[in-house]
């Protein structure tokens, strides 16, 4: 995991210094930390309402709260007070009226640094001519916004607020431990005012919505119903707008708000609008303290403005506030009070699928124990306590985190639904979308999973001593591949039959027929007899001889098929290269490799050269199809890299461009074709290896690219084609463009190859540059993309379900680059990220933080030398592997090469897609 600290995290540290030695913080935050805090305007927080949810009665509206502030007595005099001696010294409020259910704190001058532990704050209520007894105010100092922060910087210190209800009067008192207390003690009484009823559910609730989502193929954690601000009453006034900012979630916080456990459910609203007011009014925060509150029914509140899924930056835990979350639990759960302290089962469930839900949005596991938050490793769930001296959020409720991490675990879905998707064709594998420069049509590319080869399997053991070896198809007659092998000590040559579960019996015959012989090889079905055949080179004269197969592994008489082979140094099947269903050979003179196919009568044709040099390889082979194409292929080995390359047919003589590398294959002295002898049900690859093991690598029966499907539609006037997934929900792939006038269309797929008629997103796309397809980064089941308009930050513009978008927002401060790769999951979480390539052709990683953006500066490189392709597009995993893989095509010749993912965090060694595409002008 990345250890990304940044500067205004570092600011955070410095600052939390200078307050350890009791100095206040004046720093002034630099100018690029407005683009690093990502202050955006927020979306509405608001959203659709589920059907069937549960109904609560809640606020009707905007509700004025008011507070009173009043000095405490600085006069300093002689009382018992318990737990701090017999007698202290102690400064006294006067008798404060409470109007309403009222809630009460105690703050002082800005700049008065009080130590956590150094004072004690304690109220009593007066109700109906008779005092409580003197029960605590709770003070930490490591509550509340970053010091450093504009919020910070304004914020008066203080207590945590105290709901006391309906009560007559409410008096405090303070000791230090100096003796003397801060200068400018208040004590605060909130009237939160009284809301109209209504029966309500939840206004924030997207039940229905993700229950559409999931049925179209999308699977997100689901969003869990959440009670507006507007339904607890928040009066948007009392907030300053002006310090909205946004950052990152990499963990989330579990607080208490150390109120009464003793309420109603009707009083929750008034409860929370007393919190409000008091960090608002008398704390001087810029908002609410908490991301979330929760009260004992499992009811889940809107805490801070700014839309709840989004990384909101809060003034809750100390140190935390920009790289974290936080739900506060209504109550006090640090004592037992009769029952009430201990959080309900309600209450824990709520916890679980709220935290599975935000943690998911950001992609954090919300069972890790090891995150990455701002210095150091936490767990994704944490107790404020974890990170601060402080006994929130209570006895009771800490120990109930472990329960709380399983809820969460639980609920948290896969993140399989956030990647790149690209199919368009109905196929498991990605696709790409193709504009015709000449015609203006648009086509599918559809890819096939990637050619490759398995782990090798050990098909025999002791082959040392074996100086000529065959796969020579099927001699045995049982419709499984067999192997010849000549023992060099004895020239008896042996066949090894394969069996059913791809493994070589022992030898059925041992004959020295073959003793003479230096070159062996398999050629099928050469006399067209129904019998499988050999052909091989006797040392002595040269000679090319046929043997043809006899059944049951024998051979009948021999047939000249060359006088003279003595100008070859290598020979080999070829399968039917021609294809025209006979078998064929290829040979090597030097650097020429020749075409010898085979004729009508059985004999061999004249020689024809096939392009290009061969006299780097030191094995060359065929037998049939390992392209997987139904054309038959050859493959060949470099003499001085060990790596392996495909020749693909074409069915008609002719070999296309090298497909690969494959490098398991080096340091075996023998590499051929043969069927399937690994149970791969393809053409493997078989090999003696250094071990003098004899191997086979199973052929993955996949495809690099399986067909071009003309989509029946044109882009005419286009400078932009994605293939963006399934923007509008019903299921297919769909494609998106821009026109030259600078307007987003979408183009609806049928998941069949085709498209549908086109639908009108957006305008004012012109000056966007590196727009991308990037997945899923909000994590609401839609796809979203992602640009940069001229001389502005980039921003996220999030898919609607629909054929638009909702509002975009700032995802990071501007990035320099000429093209933008959407990778999807490149990193270890569950949130997409993107590449940016830069002016020097090197890829830079932005690693994702779901809504929150992309985080760091894009010092990691995960690739150079990307200046050669004049097209690259991320397209998930095309070769199966687990990584997210990104198509490039080679800007002077049209062929389109994979750049694979890899575990190592960096692209890996590139192989040939496909040629021929030249001719397209737009590729996404």
């Amino acid at each position: 995991m990345p250890q990304h600290v940044s500067r205004t995290a570092r600011l955070n540290a410095a600052c939390g210094h200078l307050l350890a030695l009791g100095v206040v913080a004046v720093l002034a935050a630099p100018a690029t930390t407005v683009l690093d805090m990502r202050i955006v305007e927020p979306p509405g927080s608001g959203g659709p309402v589920g059907e069937g949810t549960a109904h609560s009665v809640v606020g009707a509206g905007a509700v004025d709260a008011t507070v009173a502030a009043a000095p405490v007595d600085p006069s300093v005099r002689e009382e018992p007070v318990p737990r701090a001696g017999a007698h202290a010294r102690v400064a006294l409020s006067a008798a404060e009226p409470v109007t309403g259910l009222g809630t009460v704190g105690v703050t002082w001058d800005r700049g008065r640094v009080v130590p956590d532990g150094t004072i004690t704050v304690t109220l009593r209520t007066r109700s109906h001519g008779t005092w409580s007894a003197w029960q605590p105010v709770p003070y930490h100092d490591d509550h509340g916004p970053d010091p450093d922060s504009p919020e910070g910087r304004n914020a008066r210190p203080g207590t945590d607020p105290v709901y006391v209800g309906a009560v007559d009067d409410v008096q405090v008192r303070a000791v230090t431990s100096a003796g003397a207390v801060p200068a400018g003690l208040e004590v605060a009484v909130v009237d939160p005012g009284a809301a109209v009823p209504r029966v309500e559910k939840p206004a924030i609730d997207t039940a229905a919505l993700s229950a559409a989502t999931t049925s179209a193929g999308t699977d997100v954690t689901p969003k869990p119903q959440i009670f507006s601000r507007a339904q607890w009453g928040a009066d948007e006034s009392l907030r300053d707008a002006s310090q909205l900012r946004y950052y990152e979630v990499h963990a989330g916080f579990v607080h208490h708000t150390v109120d009464t456990n003793d309420y109603t459910a009707d009083q929750v609203p008034a409860i929370i609008r007393g919190i409000y007011a008091f960090h608002t009014r008398s704390r001087g925060w810029s908002d609410i303290g908490y991301n979330f509150l929760v009260d004992r029914f499992g009811r889940v509140w809107e805490g801070r403005y700014g839309g709840v899924d989004r990384p909101v930056v809060g003034a809750h835990t100390f140190d935390y506030n920009e790289h974290a979350f936080a739900m506060a639990a209504i109550g006090n759960y640090d004592i037992e009070d009769g029952g009430r302290g201990l959080p309900s089962q309600a209450m824990l469930d709520a916890y679980g699928r709220l935290f599975a839900w935000k943690l998911s949005l950001h992609g954090v596991n919300a069972a890790s124990m090891r995150q990455w938050v701002r210095t150091k490793y936490l767990p994704a769930i944490n107790g404020h306590r974890d990170v601060g001296d402080t006994a929130c959020p209570g006895r009771y409720l800490y120990a109930k985190l472990a329960e709380i991490r399983a809820l969460a675990r639980a609920d948290q879905h896969a993140w399989a639904g956030r990647d790149r998707h690209t199919d368009l064709v109905g196929s498991r594998w990605p696709d790409l979308v193709v504009r015709d420069r000449a015609t203006g049509k648009a086509s599918f590319v559809q890819t096939g999973g990637q050619l490759g080869f398995g782990a090798p399997t050990v098909l025999a053991t002791g082959w040392s001593g074996k100086d000529l070896v065959a796969a020579v198809s099927d001699v045995t007659g049982d419709g499984r591949a067999d192997v010849m092998a000549r023992d060099k000590a004895t020239g008896r040559t042996g066949i090894f039959p394969g069996d059913a579960a791809g493994h070589l019996g022992s030898a059925l015959r041992s004959t020295t027929r073959f003793a003479g012989a230096d070159v062996l090889v398999g050629v099928g079905d050469w006399n067209r007899d129904g019998r499988d055949d050999l052909v091989g080179r006797v040392r002595a004269t040269h000679r090319l001889l046929l043997y043809p197969g006899a059944g049951a592994g024998t051979f009948g008489p021999s047939r000249v098929l060359s006088t003279d082979g003595s100008g070859y140094d290598l020979a080999a099947a070829a399968g039917d290269l021609t294809g025209d269903g006979r078998p064929d050979l290829v040979a090597r003179a030097g650097s020429r490799l020749s075409l010898l196919a085979s004729t009508a009568s059985g004999g061999l044709a004249a020689p024809v050269t096939l392009p290009g040099s061969w006299s780097g390889f030191d094995a060359v082979a065929g037998l049939g199809d390992l392209t997987n194409d139904g054309r038959a292929d050859l493959v060949a080995r470099k003499a001085s890299t060990g790596a392996t390359y495909l020749y693909p047919g074409d069915g008609a003589g002719r070999l296309g461009a090298a497909q690969g590398p494959f490098t398991a294959m080096a340091g075996s002295r023998f590499l051929a074709g043969s069927g399937t002898l690994a149970g791969s049900g393809a053409r493997d690859l078989v090999a003696v290896d250094g071990a003098g093991r004899l191997v086979a690598w199973a052929n993955n029966g996949r495809r690099n690219v399986v067909r071009t499907v003309p989509t029946g539609q044109s882009f005419p006037g286009t400078n932009l084609v994605l293939g963006v997934g399934d923007w509008d929900g019903d299921g297919h792939g769909d494609v998106v463009t821009r026109t030259t006038g600078g307007g987003m269309v979408l183009w609806p797929g049928d998941g069949t190859g085709r498209l549908s008629t086109a639908l009108p997103m957006a305008s004012g796309w012109g000056s966007v540059r590196l727009v991308a397809a990037v997945g899923d980064i909000t994590g609401d089941g839609h796809p979203d993309l992602m640009g940069q308009p001229s001389g502005g930050p980039m921003r996220i513009y999030p898919g609607n379900g629909a054929h638009g978008f909702l509002a975009g927002y700032v995802a990071h401060s501007a990035v320099a680059g000429n093209l933008q790769v959407g990778i999807g999951r490149w990193d270890t979480d569950g949130s997409p990220d993107t590449l940016v390539r830069r002016s020097d052709g090197t890829l830079a990683l932005y690693p994702g933080n779901g809504p929150g953006g992309l985080t760091g500066s894009g010092s990691t490189t995960v690739a150079s030398g990307t200046s050669q392709y004049d097209a690259l597009t991320g397209v998930g995993d095309a070769n199966g592997d687990g990584h997210p893989d990104v198509v490039a095509r080679q800007a002077t010749t049209g062929t389109l090469w994979l750049l694979p993912g890899t575990a190592t965090g960096r692209l890996g060694a590139r192989r040939m897609l496909a040629p021929g595409f030249a001719g397209y002008d737009l590729l996404g």
